[in-house]
């Protein structure tokens, strides 16, 4: 069992897993010896199979957010960058997966229903990445700037030209992680409910504290 010292600070919090017994799932962020953050998932849960679900979560948000396996056992990404919004959003939309699928990278593109077209994210230089659409009208655009505005709430990411545009600071491309927070940019504000949800149904308690 991991010392409580050594996790790190608990930065986010899937308070009952449906795909495994409802345990309690805690996403820890340690600061590595060169400065970059990494991450790790825990369980204070005791059930047959626990390490088993944790390591799957780990490598489902390798896939589907393009972070890569330290040799300690840890995640980060590559470009040195914390991502630390965005890294919580990929744990949650991980630990949705049963243990039995297959994650792989979602595509740079979603069908907006509000719009009836598809939205796509253009990866252009920098990590900067372009919202838009295959129909154009003043309602379309409006949508562009929303899925936008949505991208950079879920990533953390800044603004430029004109509103349709998120870029990361790092200056790097990470199309997985984009095509994970494009899935959700279209209702962001249905997102932050479900995070707030998926947090306050309990807390990750101290192995004294939890039922086996």
């Amino acid at each position: 069992m991991a010392d409580i010292a050594q996790l790190g600070n608990r930065i986010e919090l899937v308070s009952m897993d449906k795909h495994f017994h409802d345990i309690t799932l805690g996403l820890y962020e340690q600061p590595a010896a060169d400065g970059v953050s990494e991450y790790l998932v825990h369980s204070y849960a005791h059930k047959d199979g626990t390490a088993e679900r944790i390591q799957f979560i780990m490598r489902a948000m390798q896939e589907l957010g393009g972070v890569v396996a330290t040799p300690e056992g840890s995640l980060r990404f590559a470009c040195g960058n914390s991502h630390r919004v965005a890294c919580k959003r990929l744990f949650i939309e991980a630990s949705k997966l049963p243990s039995e699928a297959l994650p792989v990278p979602r595509p740079l593109a979603v069908h907006d229903k509000k719009a009836a077209c598809e939205m796509t994210a253009q990866s252009l230089d920098g990590g900067v990445y372009r919202v838009s659409a295959e129909s154009n009208g003043e309602d379309i655009r409006r949508r562009v700037l929303a899925i936008a505005g949505g991208l950079r709430k879920l990533g953390e990411m800044a603004e430029s030209n004109a509103g349709d545009e998120a870029s990361f600071a790092c200056g790097t491309a990470h199309d997985a992680l984009v095509g994970m927070l494009l899935v959700r940019a279209p209702n962001v504000r249905a997102v932050l409910r479900e995070e707030d949800a998926a947090a306050s149904g309990g807390v990750l308690a101290a192995p004294s504290a939890q039922t086996v």
